[in-house]
């Protein structure tokens, strides 16, 4: 069991966010400690989202009564993810000082969507990737990240800029939901090396709101494990697949070496 400390939005009725953490991370014995970024009644994917409080949340303010409490320590691994806006930004370089452990979800945008945040928490986000010492970001967020068209992203290259990332930065990164055809790539790459991972893609009447925060809280389970990469990705990969889908998985999907590559 874990200490782990998540700092995204608390969303009451969606999956998404500080309630997809606990649903990951507490059956799994961690003990989860909640910071909100903004507090609503649904996703924002929802036309009928309500926000619960009228002026910007004091996340510093949060944070230090939740540390206190709690007694988090600066080594306890800490998620951040969804921030509303500008102000948010400065109570997470705030964090950023206290926290050492982070696991940063730069939530931004995703394909067939777009952005779906203002520019600056984007451009704030562009400001402290290289910072932390875990990210876990969709295709669409890491191509942001790096200033790359992903139209123009090719395969080899998305491999090259992963390694050369985290060795530079001494990091370990999880890149979700690379399509390729009918089916995604998940790629995770430490100093240690770089793995991907393929499953089918699959197609639902309406957007899924939440997976990539489900996904980021398995990360965040498995970091605690003390694993390799490699079983890190295949565990994850496994596991959100058989969330969203619904279905046990047979033969469980198995990752691959790309330091050829």
């Amino acid at each position: 069991m874990a200490n782990i400390l998540s700092i995204q939005s608390t969303v009451l009725n969606d999956l998404v966010g500080n309630q997809a953490a606990r649903s990951i991370l507490q059956p799994r014995k961690h003990n989860l400690i909640e910071v909100p970024t903004i507090i609503l009644t649904s996703h924002k994917g929802q036309k009928s989202s309500l926000q619960l409080h009228s002026n910007e949340l004091n996340i510093s303010k949060i944070f230090a009564n939740a540390r206190t409490t709690y007694k988090i320590k600066n080594s306890d691994l800490t998620i951040i993810g969804y921030l509303p806006s500008k102000n948010s930004t400065k109570h997470i370089t705030h964090i950023f000082k206290a926290q050492r452990n982070i696991l940063l979800d730069p939530v931004i945008g995703d394909i067939g969507v777009g952005m779906y945040v203002n520019a600056d928490v984007a451009k704030y986000f562009q400001k402290i990737f290289a910072k932390t010492k875990y990210l876990s970001a969709n295709f669409f967020e890491w191509g942001f990240l790096n200033k790359k068209d992903i139209n123009q992203y090719q395969f080899s290259e998305i491999v090259n800029d992963l390694k050369n990332f985290c060795s530079k930065n001494k990091s370990t990164v999880l890149i979700r939901s690379i399509p390729k055809k009918n089916e995604l790539i998940n790629l995770i790459a430490s100093p240690k090396g770089a793995w991907g991972i393929t499953t089918p893609e699959i197609k639902f009447k309406s957007r899924y709101h939440g997976a990539g925060d489900l996904t980021t809280a398995l990360f965040a389970h498995y970091l605690t494990q003390k694993i390799s990469e490699k079983k890190i990705l295949e565990n994850l990969t496994n596991d959100i697949f058989q969330i969203i889908s619904k279905k046990s998985i047979k033969n469980k999907f198995k990752s691959k070496s790309l330091d050829s590559l």
